[in-house]
């Protein structure tokens, strides 16, 4: 958790002021240099001239030097140095006194590489052992001659026997002007975490207006802490917000709620929570608790910022308890889901509760190279609408897998157990109904390579052919219910998998050949993958009958269609990543994805995505553009245009200035996306960034993240 950004003052002279003014260390031996010592008796001693103690890897310079015995004080001048290993501090007049550990020093102006930063004092005030006071302190991680913003504290207090500061009058100023003032406030100085505010947030955009949070860290004890954080919003009211963390030897987890009591807009009172806990009950035995909920179907379009908070549309309530053993397991899981109707000309269908699942998986132990999976698998599915019923399904297979330096070869036969026992309700009839399926399938590849040079380049060169055989027989499933299943997206890796469905209610019926080769060139010597292409195409040998919804295959259709990739890094700072899919039997494109990044360097950065997918009505056609490129002198622009070329309208539209100065950064991000038919919500998030200290203002660092791949935070 961040502090009140004045704690760094401190923490930097954390690692200097201890040491460097430290008594000395009896195992330590002390060098003294001067140009000139003299004494009375063994009372008292004088050192003039270039005077040098050491001790360890702490030195203190002087123009001269006095000691003491009666007083056992120490003093120094006109001008003191101190250092301690990589830290720096010089200053007037120094008095020490020995015993007691009190004194003070003029002026001190102190450098910390520890913390890569600087500052300096009216007065350093020695109170007692390892207890100090800093008067009209300021800090910074600006260079030398670089003032551009300071943090200061009318008085600061260090006391490092209870490892608490004390800052009286503390305060940020940038450019010479004040942005933030508190009058008092204490923290830690060993960088445990402490109790006290946080940095205040402030959003501009919107339909909520203007929004800031000044959020409040409890420290509740070393395993437990809260973060309250109050926000004014402008345009609907305040709202409360609470993330509470625990942290015990066999449990974990995090709460969090938000609560508005009059949401101006909505007219009435409105909230969201989320519960994540997991704890261990048992050797081997572990539990889970993912609790969602929110008061209507909009709150996260109206308080979520960011796309993929904003659109979310089902919110699970779900326990899981889990037995694991080395080579089997066993989990129960509860699950139903709140399902959140953002979008009235959309409506999102309701998933079926699960209550419960209970799921085994378990690998015994066979003589090599045999391998055994057993899965199984029992479902009671409810809906409030829809049929219910429970399914039990039994799943054994036997592979045989064969590898070596050249090529591989799998071979695996399993069987597909499934039973369901079907509910009277919504109109549809009870009863049992079973399927039993044995899947067949051979996976197959060999390995070549050869070695090239092209333009003075060492590449090798591999040519990877594979097939992929699977057969399982027709079974009628036409009065199967189905509760999960889905229609698989078709690409690549898809063409090796038994089911082109996924779920468990339907199986395919399969007697088909995968054919595919694929062709890499990497540098010899740093395994780079300058370049990339594989092709593929399913062939049937019979017709496909068992459907989910779209019509059953063609009985002369006799293979699918034709994938094809070609990605990898061909150039120096170049990425592509590009896919194609084929209809041979219309002559056309069905699928086609470009990816194209150019990133010479941090901050230099372009991407090009290209996207087309005919089978959704409408088709799919959209281009994204997005990047991060310097203007000016320390200034860059982030952009991103994600366009629907099929709708002729923006999906995503980001613009971004960026300013780097060093020791500190500027960031002014506009956003807008569209998260159902009629909301598109625009975004401004202004932020200054100190370096090592802290952020004010709306953080866009993650939205920039999300919105452009590659993106650099770049100070």
């Amino acid at each position: 958790m961040p502090r009140f950004p004045l704690a760094p003052l401190a923490a930097a002279l954390a690692a200097l002021t201890p040491s460097v003014m430290a008594a000395p260390t009896p195992a330590l031996p002390i060098q003294i240099e001067a140009d000139n010592a003299d004494g009375v008796g063994q009372r008292n001693a004088n050192a003039s001239g270039n005077v040098v103690v050491t001790q360890g890897n702490q030195r203190l310079q002087a123009d001269w030097m006095q000691l003491f015995a009666d007083t056992d004080e120490i003093q120094a001048g006109d001008k003191t140095i101190l250092d301690s290993g990589p830290d720096h501090l010089e200053g007037g007049k120094l008095k020490l006194h020995q015993a007691d550990r009190t004194g003070e020093l003029e002026q001190p102006v102190y450098t910390t590489r520890t913390r890569r930063g600087r500052g300096d004092a009216l007065k350093l005030l020695f109170d007692g052992p390892d207890r100090y006071k800093l008067m009209q302190a300021r800090y910074t991680t600006c260079g030398p001659g670089n003032d551009d913003w300071f943090l200061k504290a009318g008085q600061l207090d260090l006391d490092y026997t209870r490892n608490i500061g004390t800052a009286r009058d503390g305060q940020i100023e940038f450019k010479g002007v004040p942005i933030l003032y508190a009058p008092w406030l204490d923290f830690s100085l060993d960088g445990s975490r402490k109790s006290g505010l946080l940095t205040p947030e402030l959003k501009v955009g919107g339909s909520n207006g203007i929004q800031l949070t000044v959020p409040y860290y409890w420290n509740i004890a070393p395993n437990r802490d809260a973060t309250f954080s109050p926000r004014l919003i402008t345009n609907r009211g305040i709202m409360l917000s609470n993330e509470f963390r625990y942290l015990e030897p066999t449990f974990a987890g995090t709460i969090e709620g938000d609560y508005i009591n009059n949401d101006r807009r909505y007219g009435d009172k409105r909230w969201a929570f989320n519960l994540q806990h997991k704890q261990a009950l048992a050797p081997g035995l572990t539990g889970l608790l993912n609790l969602q909920s929110a008061s209507d179907d909009r709150y996260f379009a109206d308080f979520g910022d960011r796309i993929a908070v904003a659109s979310k549309t089902y919110l699970p309530r779900e326990a899981v308890l889990s037995y694991n053993q080395p080579w089997w397991n066993l989990s129960g899981r509860v699950v139903k889901f709140q399902t959140l109707q953002q979008d009235a000309k959309n409506p999102v269908d309701t998933p079926y509760a699960q209550l419960p699942n209970i799921s085994l998986n378990a690998s015994p132990a066979l003589p090599a190279p045999f391998r055994a999976n057993i899965s199984g698998e029992l479902v009671a599915f409810r809906h409030p609408t829809k049929q219910n019923g429970d399914r039990m399904i039994f799943n054994p297979s036997l592979s045989m897998p064969l590898a070596t330096s050249y090529g591989f070869i799998t071979p695996k036969l399993g069987l597909h157990s499934t039973s369901y026992r079907l509910d009277a309700s919504q109109g549809a009839s009870s009863g049992h109904q079973s399927r039993t399926l044995p899947i067949f399938s051979v996976d197959g590849g060999l390995f070549f390579d050869r070695e090239l040079n092209w333009f003075d380049t060492d590449l090798i060169q591999s040519l990877e052919p594979r097939l992929y055989y699977v057969r399982v027989p027709y079974r009628d499933q036409s009065k199967l219910p189905n509760f999960d299943a889905g229609e698989a997206d078709f690409n690549f890796a898809q063409m090796f998998s038994e089911n082109r469905f996924t779920g468990n209610d339907r199986i395919n019926d399969a007697n088909q050949l995968t054919v595919a080769l694929t062709s890499r060139l990497f540098e010899t010597y740093t395994g780079a993958e300058r370049l990339r292409l594989a092709i593929g195409q399913r062939f049937y040998f019979q017709k496909q009958q068992v459907t989910l919804s779209s019509p059953a295959r063609k009985e002369n259709e006799n293979s699918s269609d034709i994938i094809a990739s070609i990605g990898g890094q061909p150039l120096p700072n170049w990425w592509v990543d590009s896919s194609w899919q084929y209809n041979q039997r219309d002559h056309r494109t069905q699928k086609t994805g470009l990816n194209l990044r150019y990133q010479p360097e941090p901050g230099h950065l372009l991407n090009v995505r290209y996207r087309y997918d005919r089978a959704p009505t409408p088709e799919v056609k959209q281009i994204d553009i997005s990047g991060q490129w310097p203007i000016a002198k320390g200034w860059y622009g982030m952009a991103r245009q994600n366009y629907s070329l099929e709708d002729r309208k923006a999906l995503e539209s980001l613009l971004g200035l960026e300013y780097n100065a060093g020791c500190w950064a500027f960031r002014m991000v506009g956003q807008r996306f569209v998260t159902s038919a009629q909301d598109a919500p625009t975004t401004l998030f202004f932020q200054l960034e100190l370096n090592d200290v802290g952020r004010l203002g709306s953080n866009p660092l993650e939205t920039l993240r999300q919105s452009i791949p590659g993106y650099s935070k770049l100070n």
